[in-house]
């Protein structure tokens, strides 16, 4: 996920389409895809953000916070996401991932948000919630799924849309929408330039997409983190990378 900048803020991890059914790193199971994320984020020094994007078929869950950890396999622990100890030993990974660097995208599910109205509107636009799990604490206390709180917006945009003022000024107004709502916003299929080059006069607006960059296999992000270290953010789209002292 990029900036308007071109600035990486988080990667993704998401069950492949056909397209790239090749990816054997994105499992198509919510559970093994949780898992397999945070296993293979744990292997680096620096925690680095990331989301899971279930795509066209998100989980059939009334999306709760509960429901989030029982269909990705984990509980929560403080700020702490572990596996979950209802599952099989050989199902379930070793350690734990800070729960605040975990993004779960969720359908545009209305008792998540009170103003998720704002946007059932926009159903070209395709809206779903970013969410994060939540320590809270129940009478007997801490809970072990906590709270489930939105972050923001993810949408994606009908291709070539930036050709056609109607949908131009559609989309305007749901980025005014969600300003109010204080909700950022990713578009999450910035697929072709021209559309993404009419987007980035949005400064806060955030992006995912081949132009910026074509989903990776395991092997490949892990060499590219490898190679960063701890200046993972800094690489940039179009620039030199490693960047030259």
């Amino acid at each position: 996920m990029f900036s308007a900048k071109g600035l990486v803020l988080e990667y993704a991890v998401a069950i492949p389409t056909r397209r790239y059914e090749w990816r054997r790193s994105a499992p198509g199971q919510p559970t093994r895809l949780v898992h397999d994320a945070i296993a293979f984020f744990q292997a680096f020094n620096e925690r680095i953000p990331f989301s899971v994007n279930y795509g066209d078929h998100p989980p059939r869950i009334g999306w709760s916070a509960a429901e989030v950890c029982a269909s990705g396999g984990v509980a929560l622990n403080g700020n702490e996401l572990l596996a979950s100890p209802d599952r099989p030993p050989e199902q379930r990974f070793d350690g734990s991932y800070p729960a605040s660097l975990v993004t779960f995208h969720a359908p545009l599910v209305s008792h998540l948000h009170a103003r998720s109205q704002l946007f059932s509107s926009y159903t070209e636009f395709h809206i779903g919630l970013r969410t994060r799990l939540m320590p809270t604490i129940a009478r007997s206390g801490p809970s072990s799924y906590g709270a489930l709180r939105v972050t923001g917006l993810h949408l994606r945009v009908p291709s070539g849309f930036s050709e056609y003022s109607s949908l131009r000024g559609r989309f305007i107004k749901l980025l005014e929408r969600a300003d109010l709502a204080k909700l950022p916003v990713l578009v999450s299929n910035a697929d072709h330039a021209h559309d993404l080059h009419w987007m980035r006069m949005f400064p806060d607006l955030q992006f995912q997409g081949d132009v910026l960059s074509p989903p990776l296999g395991a092997d490949s992000l892990r060499a590219l983190l490898a190679l960063s270290g701890d200046n993972w953010r800094n690489f940039r789209v179009g620039s030199r990378y490693p960047p030259r002292g």
